[in-house]
Parts: structure tokens; sequence; C-alpha cells
């Protein structure tokens, strides 16, 4: 230690301002040593030399330290004397530290792992899949129905139609050996013996024949077999769903393994979770030369239940003249935007108008090319033929080209909004809202959306990625049971819900993805995507951990763009600022931070029925009211004065008190009255208010705060009595929140309970510790606040090398 301190001088001078020369101990001057320093870095420069050293911030502080120190150390007391070290040492002040977090931080975060576990984004989404998603899936189907052809002497043509109901999950997941006995197996039986650990599906079904008489005759089958489906290893589902540790370590189990992934032919196979836009979300963009527009506005459009595939809508502001055009699923050419309003039924251009703007002369004035543009059409049928003619199979007549349109415009313009019957004026008034932000940034009043803010982005895990697979095996199922039907009714024999039902479809489809990891229909290889399912990583228990944390950018890694790759503001406790690879997938694939969790979306039913008790104005009842008494309350819609509430997506209705509508709100999420994951932001600025409940969009939990004290700490006195609580019991008893990225940014966020105390500003809220905005990676990295960024990128990476136990011995040695 001496001669490490003995060392430590800047050109001869040693740390407490002390050199030796002609054996004689020299007293530096204060502050001559900077310009020493000074003088050298400028002569260098001179020569055109790199500067070769600079000074580490801590290294700098401890410099001045000891220099105005060196002052007070008395003369006897030289470097060379060993009670130097000591009076250095004993003297010197180090800086103040700053406390994070409080008493109760470690304990919080250790009840969240408990309660969630690192691999819990996962077996919630997987368990939402298998209780909800299948079953909107099938529910969201047609009816299969087969029609004979007309002989000679028939009348009437024999139907055939095949209804899905219920489906069952079998629990806990079996293997039927070669003699036909069927078995539970653990998931370790079917990592030694290489098998797929399943879990048998089962569905009720009701098939109804209509002979040419007209005689219907229906039959139920219950819990016929339809497949199976691989089950996660942790989840609700799965054998060893519920025991403890010790029950663990007797079927073979590691009391470690946090789950989230499946065994397909005994390999262990990860989901990981892929990064898209989020849907049913607004946003305008410039365009530059040599594209026809200037401004474009686009909505990616998916209906909050069922697996439907999204539905693009897209305004374009052209160049000249300066009109709007919309572009609609299945339509061969631009639409002008007043076409669209008259075939919605709003024919007038002030009604039109009324619905998008208030008295704003610039925005009128982009408009007016629009209402000329449009002139010619002001009547709904032909409105609608325009439309058809340019989106209807080629030769189709004039009643076939008006329905197509009609169904159009229902099914597949905004079908969040609604695809029943009476949703034009919903759909109206949003259409509108979408050219008022277009007309915004056109003016120069608002700027272009941000398309790396993370708010705007969703996390697709297993649940959201197992659906759509599920969806496309069950069409799959449904066309081969059609053709089936098909032949039974042709060649006069009755149909075998065995033979027609091929439940080896579903099966081999789910376990053919999670094999290659290509995720879509095997048939189908071209329009698959690469790399969803991978082999999890078991080199030691921290890549495990990785593995199953890693989220995906899906776009082609020689792309040259560097805002997708760059860190966002806005990833902050969500994503790992140090954990990702080096090379071409740089900032594409990316770790969640510790607390990070992903919702898994709960139904928004509730929280309507609410807003309606606490007198949102629905859009209807407005529009109504205003055209029954024709005077000009349709304005009262986009009026500065009401706030638009909105719940993913779709515009509900307004409200003139939003202050106590946002307390309210928040007050029951505290209690848990309705679910803990949504996000409510009052957006003053625009005049909103958006909830959020809809599964992929990262969260972090906070202390919530109230008058610059913590609410855990107003009621709990010391660690001991936080023994007796549940993470779920600090949720809701309103000590914890989870807030998601749109909500942080109109939150107030205190970084430690110092902050608190200054009481300078008003607090909402409170880190629960800053350094879980670190990986599981680069948080075992000792002091990584003091290496340069890429050295903590290189531990992340190769800590994840290392061979080590990736199971406790006590599994290795039930296996050996």
């Amino acid at each position: 230690m001496f001669k490490r301190f003995r060392s430590f001088t800047v050109n001869g001078f040693h740390a407490n301002g002390f050199k030796r020369k002609n054996g004689e101990w020299h007293r530096r001057k204060e502050g001559h040593w900077r310009k020493e320093r000074q003088e050298k870095i400028k002569h260098r420069r001179k020569k055109g030399q790199r500067k070769k050293f600079e000074f580490g911030r801590e290294r700098h502080n401890l410099l001045l330290t000891s220099f105005s120190l060196s002052h007070s150390l008395p003369p006897p007391l030289t470097p060379s004397h060993p009670l130097s070290i000591l009076f250095f040492f004993s003297h010197t002040t180090p800086p103040k530290m700053v406390k994070y977090g409080n008493k109760f931080s470690w304990d919080v975060i250790s009840k969240f792992f408990d309660e969630k576990g690192l691999a819990g984004q996962q077996i919630d989404s997987f368990n939402q899949f298998v209780k909800t998603k299948m079953q909107e899936v099938i529910d969201e189907a047609p009816v299969i129905t087969v029609q004979s052809t007309i002989t000679a002497g028939q009348e009437s043509r024999r139907k055939m139609s095949m209804k899905f109901g219920q489906i069952y999950v079998s629990k806990p997941p079996t293997y039927t050996e070669a003699d036909g006995t069927t078995i539970t197996i653990t998931p370790n039986e079917a990592r030694l013996r290489d098998l797929t650990y399943l879990s048998q599906l089962y569905i009720d079904v009701t098939k109804s024949n209509e002979n040419e008489f007209g005689v219907v005759d229906e039959h139920t089958y219950n819990k016929v077999p339809f497949g199976s489906i691989p089950v996660m290893v942790k989840s609700d589902y799965c054998s060893t769903h519920g025991l403890n540790d010790e029950e663990l370590i007797k079927i073979g189990e590691c009391e470690y393994d946090v789950g989230g992934y499946f065994i397909v032919n005994g390999s262990e196979k990860v989901i990981i979770a892929q990064e898209r836009m989020a849907s049913n979300t607004i946003y305008v963009f410039k365009k530059g030369q040599p594209a026809p527009y200037t401004h474009y506005s686009e909505i990616r459009s998916v209906p909050e239940k069922g697996a439907k595939s999204p539905s693009a809508l897209s305004l374009k502001l052209c160049r000249n003249p300066n009109v709007i055009r919309v572009s609609l699923p299945y339509a061969k050419q631009d639409i002008p935007l007043f076409i669209i309003y008259r075939a919605l039924g709003f024919l007038s251009d002030k009604e039109i108008t009324d619905h998008i703007i208030t008295s704003d002369e610039e925005m009128y004035d982009l408009l007016k090319e629009s209402i000329i543009e449009s002139a010619v059409i002001q009547d709904q049928i032909l409105a609608l033929d325009y439309i058809g003619k340019r989106s209807a199979p080629v030769g189709s007549t004039r009643d076939k080209r008006i329905n197509f349109a009609r169904d159009l415009l229902a099914k597949e313009f905004l079908p969040h909004i609604g695809t029943q019957e009476f949703c034009e004026t919903k759909k109206a008034y949003f259409l509108g809202y979408m050219v008022q932000k277009l007309l915004l940034v056109a003016l120069g009043r608002k700027k272009e959306d941000d398309r790396d803010h993370y708010g705007k982005k969703r996390m697709d895990l297993a649940g959201p990625l197992l659906a759509s697979l599920f969806k496309t095996l069950y069409k799959k199922l449904c066309g081969e049971t059609a053709k089936h039907m098909a032949k039974c009714i042709e060649n006069g024999r009755d149909f075998n819900i065995a033979l027609g039902l091929k439940a080896s479809t579903i099966a081999q489809g789910f376990r053919y993805a999670l094999a290659t990891g290509n995720w879509g229909d095997q048939a189908k290889s071209m329009q698959t995507k690469a790399g969803v399912a991978q082999v999890l990583n078991r080199y030691n228990f921290l890549s495990t951990l990785s593995h199953l944390r890693r989220v995906n950018t899906p776009i082609e890694k020689e792309g040259k763009l560097a805002k997708p790759r760059q860190l966002h503001n806005t990833h902050w406790g969500m994503i790992c600022p140090a954990e990702t690879p080096e090379g071409q997938a740089c900032g594409l694939v990316k770790n969640l931070s510790l607390l990070a969790y992903i919702s898994v979306g709960s139904p928004s039913e509730p929280i309507i029925e609410f807003l309606e008790e606490c007198g949102v104005e629905a859009l209807e009842e407005i529009y109504d009211q205003s055209h029954n008494s024709h005077n000009n309350q349709i304005n009262n819609v986009n009026n500065s004065s009401s706030t638009k509430v909105f719940i993913n997506g779709v515009w509900i209705g307004i409200h003139e008190n939003p202050e106590i509508l946002t307390e309210s709100l928040k007050s029951l999420r505290r209690c848990l009255e309705i679910d803990k994951e949504v996000s409510i932001v009052r957006d003053i600025r625009e005049g909103e208010i958006r909830i959020q409940s809809d599964s992929g969009r990262p969260t972090r939990p906070y202390y919530v705060v109230k008058d610059n004290k913590l609410c855990i700490e107003e009621r709990i006195k010391n660690p001991e009595e936080l023994k007796d609580y549940k993470w779920n019991d600090l949720i809701e008893n309103g000590f914890i929140e989870f807030l998601d990225v749109e909500e942080e940014e109109i939150a107030m966020i205190a970084m430690s309970p110092e902050d608190l105390k200054q009481n300078l500003v008003q607090y909402t809220h409170c880190e629960i510790h800053p350094a879980t905005i670190l990986g599981v990676c680069a948080s075992v990295s000792p002091f990584p606040d003091h290496n340069q960024s890429p050295r903590n990128t290189y531990q992340s990476a190769m800590i994840k090398q290392a061979m080590g136990v990736f199971f406790s011995i006590s599994y290795l040695e039930w296996i050996l």
C-alpha cells in the first residue's frame, strides 16, 4: 500500500504536495501543478500530438483533495514517513455520497422477484394465451358450412355445418407410451428421454345436417381430441406449478430454475420477444422529395379481441394540389378525403369540416382544395360506387361494388373502432382527429412523431406469438375439415369426427415452429419469420436468465440506419444500457432491465363502464344532440375546454373535468379495482386522457409519493413489518405503482428519497433503486459506473461465455 501511494506523483510531486530535490523536500505552491499541466498540454497540441492522458473524475478529485491538504501537513511528516499515509487517509474528506433507495428498497425488490421472477413476463404471457386467447380465436372464426351440388331430380341442396365451441387443455402434461398407456411427465423426464413436454387439447363440436327436405339433424360431440400444445415450464399448466423446493428436487428439478421455456424433442427452446410499432396509434411523419406528398399520417388498426390481422390506413397531404387522400385496404387507388366522409353518410361540406376542425383559418385553407376536388360527388351511393370501382374485383356489377364498399368501410376501415353497424359517427370523428394531427404537423405547430420512442413500441412475447401461430394453424385445420365434409356430402357418406378432424395439424404446427424457429405455416416458408424460437443458452446461470429476457427488433441487420440502434432516452429503466451484442446486431438485440415487466393485457370493458358512470359523453350522443337541435354543438368535441378520452386508441368521448377523472382512475388502480398494468396519461397540452390496457407495453414499478413523502414510510416504520406484506399487498395498499413509458413522461420522479427532503419540487413517484436500470448481466459487474461504457458492454457479453454450473448441485446429483 505504501509503494502504491509513493508512486502516485505528478511531475515528481507526491500526493501530499512535496517534491525531493537535491536531497531536500520542497513544498509545491497551490495551483502550480495545474499551470504546468496546461502548459504541457498546449505544447503537445502545438506539435500535433494527441493528448495521451486525461484525469478520471475520481482521480482528479483525489488529487485536488491531497494537494489542498499538503499545506496542513507538518514538514517533518515527509512522504517517505509511514505516518504520512495514515494522516492522509484520516484527514481526507471523501466527496458527499448520494444515498439511493431507502431502508425498504432491497426487501421490496426481493418481493418483486419472489412474485414475478426474472422470467415472469414470459410465463404470464403464456398463461394469458392458454386461458383467453385460444378461445377468442375459435369464437371469432365463422361456422364451417358445406353444400352439395344440385343434381337432376333434386329441388334443394343438402347442407352440413360445423361449429367449434369450448376448448380444454389437459393438466398436467402427459405422454402416450408405445403400448398405449398415458403417463404424466415432468420437464426433467422430457429432457432425458428426448420428448416434447406438451398437453393435449380437446374441443366441443356441434355438427348439423340439413337434408333436401329441410329437416335438420344436430349432434354435439364433447371433448373431441383437437391436437396438442407445448407447455411452458413453470407455467400454470406445468407439473411443477405450486411445488416447493423439496418437492422440485424429488422430481429432479432445480429449485433455482425460473422456467419460461419449452422442451421440444428433449431440447430447451425459448421464444424471443419481438419488438414492433404499437397498433391503434396515429403517427405523423414528413416526406421529402421525390415523393408526391409532403406529410402523411398512418395507423395500424387491430380490434381488441380476437387475432385479426392489422388493417393499415394512411392519409397523404399531396404537394400540388394540396389535397388530402386516403389509402384504404384493398383499394388500388387513393380516395379523396371528402368522398370517404360522404360514403359514411356525412354529405354537407360544413358537417364534414366540423368533424375535423373548429374555427381555424389556416387549417381551413389547407382543406379548401380537398373540398373542391370532391364537389362532383354529393351523394352516399355515388361515393360508395366511387370506392367500389377502385377496390372491388374487376367485372363486378354496380350493386356488388356498392356492397363491397360498405363491407370495406365496416370491417377494414378502422376496425378497432368497431365492425358493427352504427359505428359511422365514431369513425368519422376519429378520421377527423387523424386529419387534424396531420394538419398541425404540416403547419409547423407540432413536431413529427419519433419512431424510436419506446412508448410507441410493443413487445410480442410468447402469448401473442403463439396466438398468431394458432390462428394460422386453426384456419388450416378448418380448410381440411371443410374438404372432408364436402367429400362426405358428395359421396353420401356419414361424417366421421375422428377422421374429419385432423388433430395432427395443430400438434405438428406448434412443434415445427418451436423446433426450427420459423414462425408460421410450414407450407408457406417464404412468409415465415426466422429466429423467433432459439435453443436456450445453458453455458451458465446468467446466460440462461439473459436469454429469457432478450428482445429482438426484427429489421435487417445489414441496415445502415443508426437511429434504431441508438440508446433512446425513453429506454431508461426498461432496456439495459450496456447489454447488447457487438457487430451487425448492435442495438437491435437488447435485454430488459431488472425491474422491467411486459404487460399481458386486460379487458377494457370495466373501465368503459366506469367512464360512463363518471359522466363521459359518448360521441354518438353529442352528434345526435347537435343533429336534432340544428345548432353548432358538434364543435364541442374539438373545443379546447373539453378533454378527449381514449382507451386503447379508441376515442370514447369527452369529459369536462379531466383532473377529477384522472385521480379517480388512479385511485381505482392503486386498490386493484382495475388492473395494475393499466396506464393512465393526462396530456394537458393535447387536451387528452389516454388509457392503455393492451399487451406488450414495457412497465416498471415505482414508490408512490404524496406531499413529498413516501407512502410506504408513512404506514410502515421498520423493515420487520414489511415481512407480512407480499408484492400484491404493496400494490393494493398504494405503496408501489407500475408506470409505462408514456405515463413516466407526465410523472415527476425523484431519483432518491434524499431529493424528497429538499422539498423543492412536488414529486409524484420515486425510484425504488436506480441500480435496477441495468440488466441481469450488467448488474453483476462491480462498479459499472466507474468504467467506460464499451467496457460494460464487453463484460455483459463475456460473462455469458464463462463455463459454469447452470443448475444446482442437487439437480446434478439427481441426473448423475
